[in-house]
């Protein structure tokens, strides 16, 4: 079954607006106004309040001058000057007369329980000043968005609003060291993103401070540049492993592939520059020499390059031809294994690659290789009646079935093949070794996929894949 899932774009976008000393209009004094005013007070606006009666809460904070409290009703002329309007009195139809007149008048206006006289949202946030974080749901699911809230209010200390400072005070006496941007950037993804996030928030000023001195002291101009190898997994950005993420917010330049997917490019720095190698089958192709050259180019520049590759780079990922060519110039690298396509394959229709009592060995081969379709010991894996998944093997499936089966493999054995493995676009297909030509010849199966030889579907996961076989037949 093709799996297709719609895209959702924001419609809201998620800004900070500078409201020092700006006017926050707020009309209303009941249980709406004060519910909105918990998180107004925190800001450095100048509040007004215009109703002609107010609760104990807002009273006290009126008292203590933290709002202006004007008691009366509302008038137009209330709107004059004012950044931000909330309606929030308690009744709808008010409320949306008033955000219809601020909207008039070009102002940016919240009213309580009416979503669609808005042209803002307030989401859920978690204040940790100057760290603040917002959680929306655009007004689909208010107690999602509140239990997001309440998880990360637990995870993230009180104190980490004093480690910002603290941050931003170091920030300027790294720039004097160094004047690069691309260096800086580096510098503090390094700091912030090399060790769990979890004791790192924790650190006190001081603690970050003696830790950023002590970074500092290892800065040399002339540094040669580092690589990381990095497993992109098979797609979805959920599989990509922590290490893999960390790599990719804190890299100066990612020379990623064709099948590298556009969600996990997204987790990639904004400033980083991206530069693409990918090898487009019977079309463009990047030459290997030519993605060592840019790899030592930008070593040479002292950038920490991620070299992104589909799946895990150890299999079928060439990692060898550009190790040795780092090595051989004196660059430093580290691999990231990724989780590969077979991988997730299996774990999509359900089945254990290897099994007892089933299997003894699985193998991971490949459908061509520089000569062209590849050529393995057919005879051995169909004696041993073998489990294996195949790579790059859509185009060489009729090569595949009729070498396993003049060697006398068994027709009717399962063959599995999924398509785009884990993606929204993942494809599944049931059949038999016998009808893998004919299946391939007549389902839409154009790749990535992987052909999974001994393998078939969990009939609990058949409620998730439309098997194509009686289709095609």
């Amino acid at each position: 079954m093709i799996l297709v899932k719609t895209k959702y774009f924001m419609r809201y976008l998620p800004i900070h607006i500078d409201m020092k000393d700006q006017l926050l209009l707020v009309i209303g004094g009941g249980a709406a106004a004060e519910a909105k005013l918990r998180t107004l007070v925190k800001t450095e606006a100048h509040i007004r309040l215009v109703s002609e009666q107010i609760s104990k809460q807002i009273q006290k904070w009126a008292n203590e001058g933290r709002i202006e409290w004007v008691a009366r009703d509302y008038k137009k002329r209330d709107f004059k000057g004012a950044r931000l309007v909330y309606a929030a009195s308690e009744d709808d139809a008010r409320n949306a007369k008033i955000a219809k007149q601020a909207r008039k008048r070009g102002l940016f206006v919240n009213a309580a329980d009416q979503k669609q006289a808005c042209n803002f949202i307030t989401p859920a946030l978690v204040d940790r000043a100057p760290v603040a974080i917002s959680i929306g749901s655009e007004g689909t699911s208010p107690g999602l968005a509140r239990a997001i809230k309440a998880d990360l209010e637990s995870r993230l200390p009180a104190s980490l609003g004093a480690l910002a400072l603290k941050v931003n005070e170091l920030r300027k006496m790294v720039k004097t060291i160094m004047p690069s941007l691309v260096d800086r950037q580096r510098f503090w993804a390094d700091i912030l993103s090399g060790r769990d996030l979890t004791h790192q928030i924790r650190l006190s000023p001081d603690e970050m401070e003696q830790r950023v001195l002590q970074k500092l002291s290892g800065y040399k101009d002339g540094r040669k540049g580092f690589v990381a190898l990095v497993g992109a997994g098979p797609g979805n950005p959920d599989l990509l492993t922590f290490a893999a993420r960390q790599r990719l917010h804190a890299a100066d330049v990612i020379v990623y592939d064709r099948l590298v997917s556009k969600e996990v490019l997204d987790l990639g720095r904004r400033e980083a520059e991206y530069i693409y190698v990918g090898k487009e089958p019977g079309g463009k192709c990047v030459p290997q020499s030519r993605i060592n050259e840019i790899l030592l180019e930008q070593a040479a520049r002292g950038r920490f390059i991620v070299r992104l590759k589909s799946g895990d780079p150890l299999i079928f990922g060439r990692a060898d031809e550009e190790t040795d060519v780092l090595q051989a110039h004196n660059i430093g690298f580290e691999i990231i294994p990724g989780i590969t396509a077979a991988a997730a394959a299996a774990a999509n229709i359900g089945v254990s690659l290897t099994a007892r009592g089933k299997n003894k060995a699985f193998s991971i081969i490949t459908g061509h290789d520089s000569k062209g379709y590849a050529e393995h010991d057919w005879a051995a894996m169909a004696r041993n009646d073998d489990r294996f998944a195949v790579y790059m093997g859509v185009g060489a499936s009729p090569l595949i079935q009729s070498r396993l089966i003049d060697s006398g493999m068994n027709a009717n054995i399962a063959v599995t093949i999924v398509e785009n493995a884990s993606r929204p676009n993942e494809y599944v297909v049931e059949t038999t070794l016998g009808q893998l030509g004919h299946i391939i010849k007549t389902t839409p199966i154009k790749g990535p996929a992987v052909l999974l030889i001994g393998y078939a579907v969990k009939a609990a996961n058949r409620g998730h894949h439309d098997s194509m076989k009686e289709a095609a037949q």
